[in-house]
């Protein structure tokens, strides 16, 4: 047991060690722990260091040690006096006055020390009027309004540690007060020359009067913070309509309260203007569609509305509610309930309201519309006949039974969705009823069609009217069947007849038999049956041995619906003793297994040549006649026959074939994930060395399984996964395949600002110089002086003038280089003379002691090479003519040594913005 009264006077409370309070000799090494989830964080469960600071809770507090080492534990318990934290009574506490829920523990800690007062401490009110509003350490300071209060703080005794206390006055602010805040609601349509000046503290109530107004962006009406009137007319005529906020914010007395801030709505409500069109209707859909022809879009923005409208007719009124949408073409629409209509009655329509949103002043004119009950009938029809139509309830536009001839436009849908229109012509009505037909050709496929009506022509109601109806096929077939009981030695065959649908009667069938090898009639008779089945059998015993076909047929008169006459005929072959020819197929036959990816081969892939049905067995003898998806078996016998298709007769003899399957041993990968430049152009054959086929050939595809041999000069893509397959002598690949992934690394093409660098050939500059064409490449650049092969020049080698130089991009991480070469050609002549002190002698002394023994002009070569220079006597007699291959004068005239005196030069420089120029020069020896 270990008492601590006044935790807080020592700071080496903050690391307490309970390790030393342990009496006896503990062995290190064990671990800490608390009964209690508040001390969880206080304590360092490996060194026992409790931070008693941390421990908010003041009395008994109790921590294990536990040494598995030695199978026990022992207990420390700390009784700790309770700290209730500082006073606070110099009148820096304070409280806004709209706080409900103040935190008194908030202002007598010391948490920049790390000190936390006890939250097991009694809160209690010195100022009587604070307790009400007083729950434990939350104190209801808008209840209790502004003032000062004094609070104190008491932690109670704990064995011999003391009570303590400490005290608190509160001081409670003035809160700011905005006020409450209501709208104006006015239409677009409204007069607002009235509200030019209006002043928005109407719009508060409560309010404290030292408060600032402010607004939007969208309405410019506050001139400075004192302005609280604005022009509602002016945010109308800038905005048409919108809901313009504007805010009353008041600074509170004190820092402790927030700033209040109150914002009113000026709401200016679109209004609907315009027209709307309401066609008549015919009786039938759930909804009717009304089209509101020219709104004013000055005055509402396109949009959907949920509005409202109202139907007036002799037999009342009525109404509903419905989505109204505005176009941005100043067009709109929207439906109204056919329930809601009364049938042909003139019916008014209204609409009333556009929502809560839109001004209820709604400036549409109301329409009027009729809505009748037409109707049409068309008969199922048999395939190929016309079809009658029949309407009913037609009325005209004064609403009476139409009389008179009037176009019909009428559309048919057809069973597969094709839509055509077609044109019923100065169809008689009278007393609102017609009949036409539709012609045949018009409908000419079986099934179930839609039809829908128009009639134009002086009705004008503008009414469709639709039916459906079906177009009948002929009746399915008579079903007419021939057995032979042995087909390839027949010594009966049977007739068969159902015909269900043909009435009870006499019905006559002919039959006859026929010689194949002869095409001569050797039997035929006429077979009567009554009603509409029945079965009759053929005796061809007599029938020499041979092949045979037996045909019947009849035509009957059908007075079944939809078909008038009906021909058939049906034909079987026989033989009499027939036996057919053996099959023909290669004995031993070899099957690749990488041809079949997607199926293991069968029977129906063994190649046999037969007249015939063909026909697999598994032995010689057995009778059960194999599936032809039945799958191979390597090394496995088959046995094949055939039957003659002239007599369905099968052979007695079988031909046997023996099955090989084929899969050569898969290559082994070497490298699945290997590497290439793309300026190499590597293709399928560069992945042959990443594989091991065994010895066998190796083939590649781009698919794993199925597909073509890649040409080996096929081209390889960056990630595109390649599949190797081996090739045995016997040109069947491996089933299997492994993958190969190659990396690719393309490059890009070096990028150059410009193709041509002008620079000045007395500066002497490198390559180093050309790295100023260079864009902005992601790789390294190479300088050749050559458009193929050569070596990269290195950055101090000197360029040179009218030269071309080419960049190569290469990635050094790769080593891999974009093989494209960009060009830029150098001129050295980009000089300016004054930066470069030229200038032109104005004597020489040619006497051959090599000093200034002829006369040139320095480095004009580089800045003018294409300069010519010409020296003249003073009678005007040229004397030299020199350029870039010749540029110095001896002094010589003719091969004759020029006299002393004085002579002219003229220099033509050739060069854009430099006038040729002459003057004089002396010669001394």
């Amino acid at each position: 047991m270990v008492t601590i009264c006044n935790k807080d006077a020592d700071d080496t409370n903050k690391t307490f060690d309970l390790f030393a309070q342990l009496n006896g000799t503990p062995l290190p090494g064990g671990v800490w722990s608390t009964n209690d989830p508040a001390n969880f964080f206080a304590l360092d469960r490996d060194t026992g260091i409790v931070n008693l600071w941390e421990v908010k809770n003041s009395g008994l507090h109790e921590f294990t040690y536990t040494n598995n080492n030695c199978g026990d534990s022992a207990t420390v318990t700390v009784s700790l006096g309770g700290y209730p934290g500082e006073d606070n009574i110099d009148g820096t506490a304070d409280a806004c006055g709209d706080d409900p829920s103040v935190n008194l523990h908030a202002y007598i800690g010391d948490e920049t020390e790390g000190k936390f007062q006890d939250f097991n401490g009694i809160w209690d009110a010195v100022t009587p009027s604070a307790a009400p509003y007083l729950e434990n350490n939350f104190f209801n300071a808008q209840e209790a309004g502004t003032g000062v209060y004094e609070f104190t703080h008491t932690v109670p005794a704990v064995g011999t540690c003391a009570s303590r206390q400490v005290r608190l006055i509160l001081e409670v602010q003035r809160p700011a007060n905005s006020g409450i805040g209501t709208s104006l609601t006015v239409c677009t349509t409204d007069d607002l020359s009235g509200l030019t000046n209006f002043d928005l503290d109407s719009l508060l109530e409560d309010e404290d009067e030292n408060g600032t107004w402010s607004e939007g962006a969208s309405t410019n009406q506050l001139d400075d913070l004192t302005d609280h009137t604005i022009d509602i007319q002016a945010i109308r005529d800038n905005n048409i309509s919108g809901t313009f906020s504007f805010t009353y914010t008041v600074y509170p007395s004190h820092a402790v309260c927030t700033i209040h801030r109150t914002s009113v709505d000026i709401i200016i409500l679109p209004t609907l203007r315009g027209t709307m069109q309401a066609d008549n209707f015919c009786a039938g859909p759930t909804n009717y569609t009304i089209e509101i022809t020219d709104y004013d879009n000055t005055l509402i923005h396109m949009g959907t509305y949920e509005g409202s409208y109202t139907l007036t007719s002799t037999s009342g009124i009525s109404g509903g509610t419905t989505s109204i949408s505005l176009n941005n073409d100043r067009t709109g629409s929207f439906t109204i309930d056919a329930s809601n209509v009364v049938l042909n009655e003139d019916t008014t329509l209204e609409i009333t309201s556009m929502g809560e949103g839109v001004c209820p002043n709604i400036q549409v004119p109301p329409v009027s519309f009729i809505v009748t009950d037409p109707n049409a009938s068309v008969s199922d029809t048999c395939l190929n006949l016309e079809i009658p139509v029949s309407l009913n309830n037609i009325f005209d536009a004064s609403l009476n039974q139409a009389n008179g001839n009037y176009d019909v436009n009428y559309t048919l849908t057809a069973p597969d969705g094709d839509e055509t229109t077609f044109l019923a012509s100065s169809v008689a009505f009278s007393s609102g009823t017609a009949s036409f037909n539709i012609p045949s050709d018009q409908a000419t496929e079986s099934g179930a069609y839609d039809i829908s009506f128009v009639v134009d022509s002086g009705f004008e109601l503008g009414c469709e009217i639709t039916t459906s109806f079906s177009i009948i096929p002929p009746p399915e077939s008579i079903d007419l069947n021939l057995v032979v009981n042995n087909s390839c030695n027949a010594t009966q065959i049977d007739v068969l007849v159902n015909a269900p649908s043909l009435a009870d009667g006499d019905y006559d069938i002919t039959y006859d038999v026929i010689s194949q090898s002869s095409g001569q009639v050797v039997l035929e008779n006429t077979i009567n049956f009554s009603g509409g089945t029945a079965s009759y059998d053929l005796d061809v015993a007599s029938l020499d041995p041979g092949n045979y076909t037996v045909s019947v047929r009849s035509s009957q008169d059908d007075t079944t619906l939809c078909r008038t006459i009906f021909d058939f005929e049906e034909s079987e072959n026989f033989a009499i003793e027939g036996v057919p020819a053996l099959p023909v197929a290669e004995t031993n036959q070899t099957f690749c297994l990488s041809l079949f990816s997607e199926n293991e081969p069968s029977l129906a892939d063994i190649n046999v040549t037969a007249n015939g049905e063909i026909l697999f067995y598994a032995t010689a003898t057995d009778m059960d006649i194999l599936s032809m998806d039945t799958i191979l078996v390597d090394g496995e016998d088959y046995f094949i026959s055939n039957t003659d298709p002239n007599n369905n007769c099968e052979g007695s003899d079988r031909i046997q074939v023996t099955v090989t399957l084929s899969d050569p041993e898969a290559p082994t990968a070497l490298n699945t994930n290997p590497t290439f430049c793309a300026s190499e152009e590597p293709n399928v054959q560069s992945l042959d060395t990443h594989v091991n086929a065994n010895g066998n050939n190796i083939i590649w595809f781009d698919t794993a399984t199925g597909g073509s041999p890649l040409d080996p000069t096929t081209l390889i893509v960056d990630n595109v996964s390649y599949f190797a397959a081996s090739e045995g002598t016997d040109q069947c690949s491996s089933s299997e395949r492994i993958e190969i992934t190659p990396t690719v690394y393309g490059l890009e093409p070096a990028s150059l600002e410009f193709s041509n660098l002008a620079l000045c050939g007395l500066d002497n500059p490198t390559i180093y110089d050309l790295r100023q064409v260079e864009s902005n490449n992601p790789f390294e650049v190479l300088w050749y002086d050559t458009p193929e092969e050569g070596t990269p020049l290195n950055e101090e080698t000197l360029l040179q003038t009218q030269t071309t130089y080419y960049a190569v991009s290469f990635n050094p991480n790769t080593g891999c280089m974009n093989t494209e070469r960009m060009a830029v050609t150098v001129d050295l002549t980009n000089c300016d003379p004054e930066d470069y002190g030229f200038f032109i002698p104005d004597g020489f002394s040619p006497n051959g002691d090599g000093r200034n023994d002829t006369f040139f002009v320095p480095n004009i070569e580089i800045i003018f090479p294409e300069y010519t220079l010409e020296i003249l006597n003073r009678y005007g007699a040229t004397l030299f003519k020199g350029n870039q291959s010749k540029p110095a004068w001896n002094g010589s005239d003719g091969g004759q040594v020029a006299p002393n005196g004085v002579y002219f030069y003229v220099i033509n420089y050739n060069k854009d913005g430099h006038e040729p120029i002459q003057g004089r020069l002396y010669l001394n020896r």
